[in-house]
């Protein structure tokens, strides 16, 4: 795996509901020129939060496309203005999201070598509230510590 994070891919203060939250990262990735179609991968995003929504606990969303349209494996962080609900169906809410792309051709390794990675840090409250409390830089910094370190 390369670098899976961009500096310009932590935003914070988002405002709306799930879809305007995922639609935002999506951008950035676009952006950050990690996806080919920034519409067609959000699409592709919200039809695998159909299936599931991808509530973690802790407040926390991880979304994720694994599509055609992702030419680099990346994530984008989003910390919202305001708890966003997350599951319909629990009412279950999040304020901290990340997004995770993946090409199509690395969709098992890449992704789970990913999830795997951010799940041994999420189940500690201090990581999420380093999240939480950090400046950009900051959580640039720790997202990039867990992700490629």
């Amino acid at each position: 795996m390369g670098k899976l994070i961009n500096k310009n891919c932590i935003v914070f203060d988002i405002r709306g509901d799930k879809k305007d939250v995922i639609h935002r990262l999506a951008v950035e990735l676009g952006k950050a020129g990690t996806i080919t179609d920034t519409e067609e991968f959000y699409k592709d995003v919200l039809a695998r939060e159909a299936i599931s929504p991808t509530f973690v606990g802790f407040d926390m969303g991880l979304p994720h496309g694994k599509t055609d349209h992702v030419l680099e494996a990346s994530v984008c962080f989003g910390r919202t203005a305001e708890p966003v609900v997350w599951n319909e169906e629990s009412g279950e809410t999040a304020d901290l999201i990340i997004l995770i792309a993946c090409p199509l051709a690395e969709a098992g390794d890449t992704h789970m070598k990913i999830l795997a990675n951010l799940s041994r840090k999420l189940m500690h409250e201090e990581f999420r509230e380093s999240l939480r409390n950090s400046d950009e830089e900051q959580v640039y910094q720790i997202l990039t510590e867990v992700l490629e370190g």
